[in-house]
């Protein structure tokens, strides 16, 4: 009785695991297109890679993030400070394929990062944090700048 049970726990498992690989659906996946038939020259090509969203949105779903996180640690609203701090690296990963100063790029995801550990670590100290605000800010500013000097 009991070797029936893990048997049939067993198939179940398997079934459910086949099923969310997607091995029963009907669906192709498309096959890529040769290598040599790409013409465009790299720049045109990375703007066709570029995504067609405006980030601007993203800039200021940034900036919200990050004055609800000083905010909410002020309060002493631990908890809501993490989830802030993980919007502003939600919002900070949605504006970076929109860049292309790989420079600029690395200093705000790192920024982002910075605030996002300083908060998650428990202890938090606020001026540190505020100083990190202050320098993710100015990153924000540029990158505004960048952003907007770029057509889409």
């Amino acid at each position: 009785m009991n070797k029936t049970k893990t048997g049939l726990g067993i198939l179940a498992i398997g079934a459910v695991m086949l099923l969310a690989a997607g091995c029963g659906s009907g669906e192709k996946t498309a096959a890529p297109a040769p290598a040599g038939q790409h013409t465009a020259s790299g720049h045109e090509a990375h703007s066709a890679s570029m995504p067609k969203e405006d980030p601007l949105p993203f800039m200021k779903d940034m900036d919200k993030a990050l004055q609800e996180v000083v905010a909410q640690l002020k309060a002493g609203k631990t908890m809501d400070a993490q989830s802030s701090a993980a919007r502003l690296t939600g919002a900070v990963n949605k504006v970076l394929p929109h860049m292309m100063e790989e420079g600029l790029k690395e200093q705000l995801r790192q920024a982002a990062a910075e605030i996002k550990n300083s908060v998650n670590a428990g202890r938090t100290d606020l001026n540190g944090l505020e100083d990190k605000a202050k320098a993710f800010q100015s990153i924000m500013q540029e990158t505004t700048t960048h952003l907007q000097s770029m057509s889409h």
